[in-house]
C-alpha cells in the first residue's frame, strides 16, 4: 500500500502480497482475490472505482463458498473493531439481515497485517442497492428497527467518536465550516467564481443552522450505522438482503443518521421541487414504523436543520485532502449548496411539513 503525506485519507485501497499471504492461510481461503468495490468486482489490477482513505474489500472462497476480505485502514484500532463486531452480532442476533462473521482457522475474530487489521465474513447476494424510491421505501424501516435495537447499547470512546465520519456534530458545524472555507479561500485568485459564491453560502448555511439548532439542541444520542444509503444496503428480488460497511458507526442523535439518508436520496435522486418533501417525509414516515416508540414533536422539527447540515461535513472533509483533492470536492459543493441552501433559508416550513 502506498501512503502520502496527506495520511490515510490518499492511501490506495490495493493488496499487497504479503497482506494476500497471511490472511489467505489464517483463513483456508481459496481462489483469485478480486476487489470489491463500490462499483462492482474488479480484477486486481483494474482501478475502477477503487477509491483512496476507505477500506480493502476482496472476494474470495472458503471451501468453495464466497466471503468478504476486509483490511481496515490503521485508524481502525482492536477496541472499536471489537466493539463494531460486537455491535453488528447484536443486530445479527435481533434477527437483521448483517452478514455472519467468518472466525480464522484458529477461531480468532481477526488478524493484523502490516498494521491493519483483518476480518472475513460472508458475501450476501445482491441484485440492487438502495438508491431508488422503491427501495428506500422497503428499507427506512430497518434504520428505524436498527436505531432501537442500538438504544442504549455502549462503546468505547473511539468507537462512540471515530476519528472520521461523513457526518458533523450541530456543535461543530460552524467551526468545521470555517475551517474549509478558510482552506478554499487560501487558493486565491486561481478559485473558480461560482466556487467563491459557494463559500459564502456556506457560511450563510452554517450561520442559520448553528442559531436553529442552538436554540433547540437534537436528542436522543445513541450508536447509529453512519452510512445507511446505496450500496451499504444490499437488494435481492426486492427486498433487503444485508445491511454491511458500519466504518462510520458513532455515538450521535438518530436523527442525524436518518438525516444523512435523507439528504444523499434528495441530492442523488433530485426529486422535482413540489415533490421533494412529500417525498422525504413519506421515509421517514417509513423510518418510524421500524421504531419501537415513535420519535418525539421535537425530534421531527429537528429534521430538516439536520438535513441542511448534513452537507458540511464535506467541509471537515475539504481540511484533510489533498488540493487536487479538496479542488475537485469543491467545485462538486457548488450544485450540492443549491440543494440545501434554501432547506435552511426556509426551515419554518420544512418543520411544519416533517411534523
Amino acid at each position: 500500500m502506498t501512503e502520502s503525506i496527506e495520511g490515510e485519507q490518499a492511501e490506495c485501497s490495493t493488496p499487497t502480497r504479503e497482506l494476500l499471504a497471511e490472511v489467505w492461510a489464517a483463513y483456508r481461503l481459496t481462489g483469485e482475490p478480486r476487489l470489491l468495490t463500490g462499483s462492482g468486482v474488479r480484477d486486481l489490477d483494474d482501478p475502477t472505482g477503487v477509491e483512496r482513505g476507505v477500506n480493502l474489500n476482496l472476494l474470495a472462497e472458503q471451501y468453495g463458498r464466497p466471503v468478504v476480505v476486509r483490511a481496515y485502514l490503521p485508524r481502525v484500532t482492536s477496541r472499536r473493531l471489537a466493539d463494531l463486531q460486537r455491535i453488528r452480532g447484536l443486530l445479527r442476533d435481533a434477527g437483521m439481515p448483517i452478514p455472519a462473521l467468518i472466525p480464522t482457522i484458529d477461531e480468532q475474530p481477526w488478524i493484523s497485517v502490516d498494521g491493519r487489521l483483518v476480518e472475513v465474513e460472508e458475501y450476501v447476494a445482491h441484485d440492487a442497492h438502495m438508491d431508488t424510491w422503491t427501495r428506500l421505501d422497503a428499507g427506512m424501516p430497518l434504520l428505524g428497527r436498527i436505531h432501537a435495537t442500538l438504544a442504549g447499547v455502549g462503546a468505547s470512546t473511539e468507537t462512540r467518536y471515530p476519528d472520521f465520519a461523513n457526518a458533523v456534530d450541530a456543535t461543530d458545524a460552524l467551526a468545521t465550516t470555517a475551517r474549509g472555507v478558510a482552506r478554499i479561500r487560501s487558493w486565491g485568485d486561481s478559485v473558480r467564481r461560482d466556487v467563491q459564491r459557494m463559500c459564502d453560502e456556506a457560511e450563510e448555511l452554517a450561520d442559520i443552522v448553528a442559531a436553529a439548532e442552538a436554540a433547540s439542541p437534537p436528542t436522543r444520542r445513541q450508536l447509529v450505522h453512519g452510512d445507511f444509503w446505496d450500496n451499504n444496503v444490499l437488494f435481492r428480488c426486492g427486498n433487503v438482503a444485508a445491511v454491511i460497511d458500519f466504518d462510520f458507526l458513532g455515538h450521535r442523535p438518530r436523527v442525524d443518521d436518518l438525516a444523512l439518508t435523507l439528504f444523499f436520496a434528495d441530492l442523488t435522486l433530485t426529486p422535482p421541487e413540489d415533490e421533494r418533501i412529500p417525498l422525504l417525509r413519506r421515509l421517514v414516515d417509513r423510518y418510524e414504523s421500524g421504531l419501537d416508540h415513535p420519535l418525539a414533536p421535537e425530534e421531527r422539527a429537528a429534521i430538516p436543520a439536520a438535513l441542511a447540515r448534513q452537507q458540511l461535513w464535506a467541509f471537515g472533509h475539504i481540511t484533510r485532502l489533498d488540493e487536487a483533492s479538496a479542488r475537485r470536492l469543491a467545485e462538486i459543493l457548488v450544485r450540492e449548496l443549491h440543494r440545501t441552501l434554501p432547506i435552511a433559508r426556509d426551515l419554518e416550513r420544512w418543520r411544519v411539513a416533517f411534523t
